[in-house]
């Protein structure tokens, strides 16, 4: 089966080497290069997976990802410039699947492609093994049903997560979700406000919190959650 992958972004050369290398993978690639370009393409064809440029020339592609989320789950990898914390937040709550900041590593993108493909044609199961936390009320549901209450930097730790199974999330990027600058933070500021959340939870019975250590990285974590 030759999957369908496509592809909006307005940058002509980037656009083009990436509709290469997607070729060459053996991919069928539609490429676009704005919003008006992929209302026209949906009122007729489909796609198994898409990558979004987020700055378009006639809107922004967050726009598209809820359009597609509207009628489908279909994989989404959104591209972009824009760096902020903030933004991949407001990526990930629309329900995008990778959030990668430009300059884009091609090897880490077909590893996501591949990966988003093979976990869309298989069965869907219920998530048994997905976390929830409440950005707002600063509250985490566990798969059993224990709720903890955090503390408003507990919570911004967490969400660093979401969206990223299993990946490492570098403690730079934590350090600047809560707020500091990573070149004069302390790490073991960090490493100790981990170390209390595990504490926390193990006291309110949550023994088994798959977040790993990544030593002298970051942190993975090995488990879904979700924002709600």
């Amino acid at each position: 089966m030759v999957h369908k992958i496509l592809v909006v972004e307005d940058e002509p050369d980037f656009q083009a080497a990436l509709t290469e290398i997607l070729t060459i993978q053996g991919y069928d690639v539609i490429a676009l290069s704005n919003c008006a370009e992929f209302k026209d393409y949906v009122a007729q064809g489909s796609f198994d997976l898409a990558i979004l440029d987020r700055t378009l020339p006639d809107g922004d592609g967050i726009c598209i990802l809820e359009k597609i989320r509207e009628t489908a789950s279909t994989p989404v990898i959104m591209l972009t410039g824009v760096s902020q914390f903030s933004e991949r937040i407001r990526g990930m709550d629309a329900d995008a699947d990778h959030y990668l900041i430009k300059p884009v590593n091609i090897k880490e993108l077909l590893a996501i492609i591949r990966r988003l493909l093979r976990r869309n044609t298989q069965p869907t199961e219920p998530a048994v093994d997905a976390w929830r936390l409440d950005a707002h009320s600063w509250t985490l549901l566990s798969p059993a049903g224990v709720e903890v209450i955090l503390t408003h930097r507990e919570s911004e730790v967490l969400k660093c997560f979401a969206g990223f199974v299993g990946e490492v999330v570098h403690r730079d990027l934590i350090v600047k979700a809560l707020g500091f600058d990573p070149m004069v933070y302390d790490m073991r500021r960090l490493e100790t406000m981990v170390s209390r959340l595990r504490k926390k939870l193990e006291l309110s019975g949550i023994e088994d919190f798959p977040l790993q250590t990544v030593y002298g990285t970051g942190y993975a974590l090995h488990a879904e959650l979700r924002l709600t």
